[in-house]
């Protein structure tokens, strides 16, 4: 019997307290954690371009440049499902690639190059006045092509930066992409991007097997080129 009351007490003890632990927890003082914007993704896909190559070097300078139409694909949400929108834009580049470097690895060659670039994003919209979406610089990204030998670029290249390796990179978020929500401080760290070239040839032909295009031992192009690309880059507020 004893052993009863006990277990009784027990329960009425603890069925007692209940309402005193609930009190403690006070929901109008509850502190939400604040909501961090995501990483925003930029990207377009190889040769959307319709209408002639995305890239085009000039010969005898080192120098190259995109007047390219694309898809610019604007991811606002991390990568999660849905919050992607698609524009149909002008890619405005300019570049010039300097401090040239080659390097040879088993039978092959790296070469390799500092580069210079600024480059802007316009909405094309048949009707209305284009606006801009996105702009972004740079003073020491590096472009690179794996070639066969010493004096010609290979048939591909990369073009890439990042904050971390280059505090000169920035991208100014323009008035379309405030509009849909990302604005400056979206992109204000963790900024990087990188462009991939294919089909890179002479835009005439040179004699080179595949119309490689010639360069100079100081890296400058010997020949006007062409080539298709592809781009992603990410930003964040964090």
């Amino acid at each position: 019997m004893k052993k009863f009351v006990s277990l009784v007490l027990i329960l009425f003890l603890l069925a007692s307290a209940i309402p005193c632990f609930a009190q403690e927890v006070d929901s109008t003082n509850v502190q939400l954690i604040p909501l961090v914007p995501p990483t925003t993704f930029f990207s377009f896909a190889s040769d959307t371009f319709h209408s002639g190559p995305t890239f085009t070097g000039f010969g005898g300078t080192g120098t190259f440049s995109s007047k390219a139409e694309v898809d610019l694909m604007v991811d606002l949400n991390d990568d999660n499902y849905g919050g992607t929108v698609s524009f149909l834009s002008n890619l405005n580049l300019k570049a010039e690639a300097y401090d040239y470097q080659v390097y040879y690895i088993g039978s092959q060659y790296l070469h390799v190059w500092k580069v210079y670039a600024e480059m802007t994003f316009t909405h094309v919209n048949p009707g209305v006045i284009n606006a801009d979406i996105l702009g972004i610089g740079f003073k020491e990204g590096v472009l690179t092509s794996w070639s066969p030998n010493s004096y010609t670029l290979g048939e591909t290249m990369t073009l890439q930066d990042s904050q971390s390796a280059d505090q000169s990179i920035y991208m100014n978020s323009l008035p379309l992409l405030k509009g849909i929500g990302v604005p400056q401080e979206y992109l204000d760290n963790s900024r990087d991007l990188a462009f991939t070239f294919t089909n890179v040839r002479s835009a005439t032909s040179n004699g080179n097997p595949n119309n490689l295009v010639n360069i100079s031992k100081e890296g400058i192009f010997k020949d006007d080129w062409k080539a298709e690309g592809s781009f992603s880059a990410s930003a964040s507020l964090k």
